[in-house]
Parts: C-alpha cells; sequence; structure tokens
C-alpha cells in the first residue's frame, strides 16, 4: 500500500492534469522549453499517528505552485479559483478518507526571469482517517 503522503500527492497531481493544466512534480529548470501556464505538486509535510500497526491518521500539507505570465491575470485567477475549488472537494484517496482543515493561497509577482511571472502558492493541509 502506498503511504498517505503519495497518495494525496498523486491525487492532487492528477486533479490538475484532469482540469487540462500542464502539471510537473518538479520545477523545469531556466533550458527546458515548458510554455506558461503550469502547474508544479511540490513537497509536502506530514504529521502521521499511528494507532495501531495499520492505522494511520494524522495530517498532510501539500504544496502547489502556479506560474502564468503577469499580463494574463484573469487565467491565473481562474487556475488558482479552478484548484481550489477541486481542493476542497476531495474526500477519499486510494486508502484514506481526508478532509479539508486549511487552504491558503498566496499570489506573488515573479521577476526572476526575463518574463514577468504571477506565481501562486497553495497550501492545502487535510485531515487523514
Amino acid at each position: 500500500m502506498k503511504s498517505p503522503k503519495i497518495q494525496l500527492f498523486n491525487a492532487i497531481f492528477n486533479t490538475s492534469l484532469n482540469l487540462g493544466y500542464d502539471t510537473y512534480d518538479y520545477l523545469p529548470g531556466k533550458d527546458e522549453e515548458v510554455p506558461y501556464p503550469f502547474v508544479h505538486v511540490a513537497g509536502s509535510i506530514g504529521s502521521d499517528v499511528i494507532n495501531n500497526k495499520e492505522v494511520i491518521t494524522g495530517n498532510i500539507s501539500q504544496t502547489i505552485h502556479v506560474w502564468e505570465m503577469a499580463n494574463n491575470r484573469s487565467h491565473f485567477a481562474e487556475m488558482i479559483y479552478n484548484l481550489e475549488m477541486a481542493l476542497r472537494r476531495m474526500a477519499q484517496l486510494d486508502n484514506y478518507y481526508v478532509r479539508l482543515v486549511a487552504l491558503d493561497s498566496n499570489e506573488i509577482y515573479d521577476n526572476s526571469t526575463t518574463d514577468n511571472l504571477l506565481h501562486g502558492v497553495i497550501q492545502a493541509e487535510y485531515r487523514i482517517t
């Protein structure tokens, strides 16, 4: 059986793909030809409580990054909204139930490249049972 963290990661990754977004499990490098917009499902933080040998409960927090050109704010906002709504609806993984306990997002301008970008960071925390 896969860990709750990888099950949540996979569920969020597939949710982003199903929304039609180019989605990566790593941040593409500068020398890669990756067009904007795209989603990067990043790291997770977990605090498991093992009740017995086979039952795991606890919280998992997953970070999702969204990148879009700064002159396309409307599409960027739509992507953030669609991802957040899908994260709110998530209730079950392969072997666990999940309940959203916190959802935070931050949107910033990013000029770390030659492109003017919008960078969204979504932090979703789930209780697993």
